[in-house]
């Protein structure tokens, strides 16, 4: 709806559309202000002329992603503290389409120098991102540039080699003052769940008499069963029933006291997905094949199965030579001096 306005001995005409920026101009007479009025007018009722929401700054726009986007998430709370962080940062002050890619470098920068891993500032980064596709795609402002698309964010470490011993495993036991953590050390151990499965569990998900655990809606959208082994039985049984879920504490809290625990045992290079790493490699040591394996851990392919799976090669020879034949083969020098077989 249009406003006119004498000032300074002209006509300014001011029009505010709903969902869009106002816009204005000034005339010497009322008549050409009206006119021009009616034709910008016309122009977005005929659709002849685009609305562009507002500007908003990153700390709104990440209100509105908290209240619209974030609750529909798998894992809701884990990008809840990287959208707080970006929150209390300075560049939340700042309108998002004014974010350029040299003010993420920046950010990014600091946050190497003060030590997160490379993992950890590419989450971080990866909500950024999203913010933006969806402030494009669901609110309306299509002109938007993302300016975390042209960023070149750290490389990830190559894959740990790390494997975590039995004596390892005893020594972390022994040093948490966590009721929880010995049992989830052991399952994961046993089972190669992770640490959100494991927290998600709930006794009426273990089926005694047919051997099973069922996982219902997994990081992959499916539901897996993982058995029910004589090791994960003698873990459960000794566990105290408190309520529905098998352990009533949060992923975060699972984390701090499993670094307490490495830190106590003077440990490094491990953290609480080791042990699944680790029970992966081990059902591979066991003899299982890659299908068996997959459907126990989740895995959909055998290159996403593969970078977890360090076998020692003591074992391997073990079994390589357990499948060979006993026959001896002795090699003879002939009359050309070949080397040929002779059993």
């Amino acid at each position: 709806m249009a406003t006119f306005r004498k000032r300074n001995g002209k006509w300014q005409a001011r029009i505010q559309v709903s969902g869009g920026p106002s816009q204005a101009r000034t005339f010497y007479k009322l008549s050409d202000a009206r006119k021009w009025a009616q034709q910008i007018e016309e122009a977005y009722q005929q659709g002849l002329m685009e609305t562009r929401p507002d500007p908003i700054t990153l700390y709104e726009a990440f209100q509105r992603y908290l209240k619209d986007i974030n609750p529909r998430k798998k894992r809701p709370h884990l990008e809840r503290y990287r959208i707080r962080a970006w929150m209390q940062h300075s560049l939340s002050r700042r309108v998002l389409e004014h974010i350029r890619t040299y003010h993420l470098a920046a950010w990014r920068d600091d946050k190497i120098k003060q030590g997160f891993q490379a993992n950890t500032i590419r989450l971080h980064l990866a909500v950024l991102s999203h913010l933006y596709t969806v402030a494009q795609s669901e609110w309306g402002y299509e002109h938007l540039q993302n300016p975390v698309l042209h960023l070149t964010r750290p490389k990830l470490p190559k894959v740990r080699e790390a494997r975590i011993s039995d004596a390892d495993i005893d020594l972390l036991i022994h040093h948490t003052q966590s009721v929880y953590l010995p049992s989830l050390i052991k399952l994961a151990l046993y089972t190669g769940m992770r640490r959100s499965e494991l927290i998600k569990l709930k006794w009426s998900e273990i089926n005694w008499d047919k051997q099973w655990i069922h996982l219902k809606d997994t990081k992959n959208g499916e539901d897996r069963f993982v058995p029910l082994t004589n090791h994960i039985n003698g873990v459960l049984k000794n566990m105290y029933q408190e309520g529905e879920q098998l352990f009533p504490i949060s992923e975060h809290a699972v984390t701090v006291a499993f670094r307490r625990a490495i830190k106590k045992s003077n440990l490094n290079n491990l953290s609480f997905h080791t042990l699944r790493h680790e029970a992966i490699t081990r059902f591979f040591e066991m003899g299982l094949t890659i299908p068996e394996v997959a459907c126990i851990s989740g895995h959909k392919s055998w290159s996403m199965l593969k970078r977890y799976t360090h076998m020692n090669t003591k074992n391997l020879v073990a079994r390589i030579e357990e499948s060979q034949p006993d026959d001896k083969i002795y090699l003879t020098h002939n009359s050309s001096g070949f080397v040929t077989p002779q059993s």
